[in-house]
């Protein structure tokens, strides 16, 4: 029996273009794994003799390539918050692209460089965490969420009407018109291995090399900071524009989804080093954003105009950061 590649056109029923074809097969093929499985665009192989089709399984495309899975971070492995387990938090200060909707902590988790499911709440109260997916990574079509765990789950438009949480897996139907929102909450449960995927059977969780899930997350927030038991690290390199100001120009490790917002841990944690000597700098600003090159605009009293220059982060816990969350 020889089979052909053969690229999925429809799913429900299912409909298949042979390779060399033009027009994809008229009729269902039997297939010899679950079609509910399967997603457009798909690459599976088949076999066709006179009316009778088999698809023995995909073997590329959307279910199997790293991008199937739309959450980024799903293994709660990025952390360039530096979240601790158990602090009090809310918002985007927790592990990479995940929001923290309760200003308290409750969230408790075992560190593991392979990433670990973080248990939320307790027996008496709950908490949520959420992730925004991007409208552009989202088509109209069908998506089952799964995870492992026992926290229980919602999907819907960011715009939309929040529906109840359930258990996972889910199944929903989304029109590709508003940024996605997948929301957790937890009574002292568990959430890991998040996935969201075309289809209406989830596939094994994907995980993602680390390289490639940081830099997912570095589009949305990333942060400078010295590596471990460092100081005096170097930031970016400039001069100085005018008198006790200093301009440099940072390139990010990639392009973030829009022009980003400047935070940092202290103005006394950065020093403006020229001349020979290292100055107190006593303001930090992102003088121009941009998706990729940042204007760092510093105020260092005492430098003088014209002269080569570069900022320092001077203390072990300094660092600077450029968010762009949704």
């Amino acid at each position: 029996m020889t089979f052909k590649r053969a690229i999925v056109t429809a799913v429900g029923p299912l409909r298949i273009l042979i390779d060399g074809d033009t027009v994809p097969i008229p009729f269902t093929p039997k297939s010899l794994i679950d079609p509910a499985t399967l997603a457009v665009d798909d690459v599976v192989h088949a076999n066709q003799s006179g009316h009778r089709l088999l698809v023995l399984g995909r073997s590329g495309g959307l279910g199997l390539v790293s991008g199937r899975n739309l959450i980024i971070n799903g293994g709660f492995r990025i952390n360039q918050h530096d979240y601790v387990s158990g602090a009090v938090s809310n918002g985007y200060d927790f592990f990479d692209r995940w929001e923290k909707l309760e200003n308290t902590s409750g969230t408790l988790f075992t560190a593991a460089p392979q990433g670990q499911p973080i248990t939320l709440g307790d027996a008496s109260s709950s908490r949520h965490v959420r992730q925004t997916v991007a409208r552009a990574n989202l088509p109209a079509g069908i998506y089952v969420l799964s995870h492992a765990g026992t926290a229980t789950a919602r999907v819907y438009n960011k715009g939309g009407t929040a529906p109840s949480y359930a258990s996972t897996p889910i199944v929903v139907t989304l029109d590709g018109t508003d940024d996605v929102r997948v929301e957790f909450e937890g009574y002292d449960t568990t959430i890991g291995k998040v996935q969201l995927e075309r289809g209406t059977v989830p596939t094994p969780f994907m995980s993602r090399l680390y390289g490639a899930e940081l830099a997912l997350c570095q589009r949305y927030y990333v942060r400078f900071k010295p590596s471990a038991g460092v100081s005096d690290a170097g930031l970016l390199s400039g001069a100085i524009y005018s008198t006790g100001v200093f301009y440099g120009i940072m390139n990010l490790p990639v392009s973030m989804r829009a022009a980003p917002t400047l935070s940092y841990s202290d103005v006394s944690h950065f020093s403006v080093f020229t001349d020979g000597s290292s100055i107190t700098v006593t303001s930090v600003i992102l003088n121009v954003p941009g998706n990729l090159t940042q204007q760092i605009r510093l105020a260092a009293s005492g430098a003088t105009q014209g002269h080569a220059a570069w900022a320092r982060i001077t203390t072990t816990s300094g660092w600077m950061a450029f968010d762009a969350e949704l």
